[in-house]
């Protein structure tokens, strides 16, 4: 089977980069009789292979203009380049994978795509969506183009039947894995303190994007609500890229609630030190008002690390049982998940012995085959 994986979206730390890579990967030894050819932007190849290290079995081809080389103003003229180049390389492929949404192609019969969500679709309260908007139109559009549709969870699966039912014989759900580097292990308390931190501290952890719909807003107000012993023995850590602006925003936010000596903002946290966080914390905070799968959550769970989420989207299906529901609306909830937690010893216990056996229902490997299986069942169609 002759592969082509859009690489051309950003290959940051992100959720989607980390499930392009993983799933790629997997695939290889899976399948290595496959041809996989990696698609992406001009100039981007060296860095593409920087997460492929000892991947031989990788083609590289990388034909795309980046969009933003000539500016903004001609963004839109690069991208219409690409969708011709797409529609020509396509022909050399018996499938082409777009893992992220965004970047799918129109009128490519052998188009694949993920929809990890359809966050975007919904209003600020992440319930109800305008099927007349162009957004809407656009992902109603892609659904009907696509041979093959990938979805995270059965919650997704279940958004995308209520509202696009046409799409009902070409969806296939593929829950998303874990890195091998996610795991049980003894924590570095000297990491912990290069970071800021005091050795053996007590702290909650937040991992994730600093978006409205991760929820930090209702996170830090709950906090804030706690008993004074709990919050002068129980810090907040969260890791969490963002730019200046974003930065000073949060910052601010913390300061007006009085928890700046509180709450430790970390914004470039690898793998191998986040691993530590995971081991080291009280419990993973994960109250998003909405996610299609949920990295961070099954991160935590297979190091162990019991975790208060919310009692939404596809949180309660992921944990199933090895977590804390709260309202991800409600401060009060969140703020009661909180001192449930961290006041019984025995309940952390017993939720970190159930995400351990929980997580490993999840794998990289079984994505793949899964994803694999799909394509297949495309190409005979």
């Amino acid at each position: 089977m002759n592969i082509g994986l859009d690489f051309t979206h950003d290959l940051g730390h992100s959720g989607i980069g980390t499930y392009s890579r993983s799933l790629t990967e997997a695939m290889i030894r899976i399948e290595p009789e496959n041809l996989y050819t990696i698609l992406t932007l001009q100039n981007q190849i060296p860095e593409v292979r920087k997460h492929f290290p000892n991947q031989s079995k990788l083609v590289y081809s990388a034909l795309f203009q980046n969009p933003m080389l000539l500016g903004g103003s001609f963004k839109k003229l690069i991208r219409n380049r690409h969708k011709k180049i797409w529609i020509k390389q396509a022909q050399k492929h018996d499938i082409v994978h777009f893992t992220h949404q965004d970047y799918f192609v129109h009128g490519i019969p052998n188009a694949a795509v993920t929809i990890h969500d359809i966050i975007k679709l919904y209003n600020k309260t992440f319930t109800i969506t305008d099927k007349t908007s162009p957004r809407f139109l656009h992902t109603e559009e892609m659904i009907n183009n696509a041979c093959q549709i990938f979805v995270p969870s059965n919650f997704v699966h279940n958004e995308l039947l209520h509202y696009f039912p046409c799409c009902r014989n070409k969806i296939k759900i593929t829950y998303e894995g874990v890195k091998s580097i996610y795991r049980e292990l003894a924590v570095d308390q000297n990491l912990l303190v290069k970071y800021g931190l005091n050795p053996n501290s007590n702290f909650f952890l937040y991992v994730g994007r600093l978006e409205t719909r991760k929820n930090l807003d209702n996170i830090m107000l709950a906090y804030s609500y706690l008993p004074d012993n709990l919050k002068k023995d129980i810090k907040i850590v969260l890791i969490c890229p963002s730019e200046k602006k974003g930065t000073a925003k949060l910052k601010k936010k913390i300061a007006s609630l009085g928890l700046s000596n509180n709450i430790l903002h970390l914004t470039n946290v690898f793998d191998n030190d986040l691993v530590h966080f995971y081991n080291a914390a009280l419990a993973l905070l994960f109250v998003s008002f909405s996610e299609g799968f949920g990295l961070p959550l099954i991160e935590a769970m297979n190091c162990g690390c019991p975790a208060v989420i919310a009692n939404s989207s596809s949180l309660p299906e992921i944990s199933d049982g090895s977590s804390i529901l709260v309202d991800p609306a409600d401060t009060e909830s969140i703020r009661d998940g909180m001192i449930q937690i961290s006041e019984n010893r025995q309940l952390r216990q017993a939720l970190s012995e159930k995400s351990l056996l929980r997580a490993k229902k999840f794998s990289w490997n079984t994505t793949a085959r899964e994803t694999l299986k799909g394509y297949h069942e495309a190409i005979i169609a």
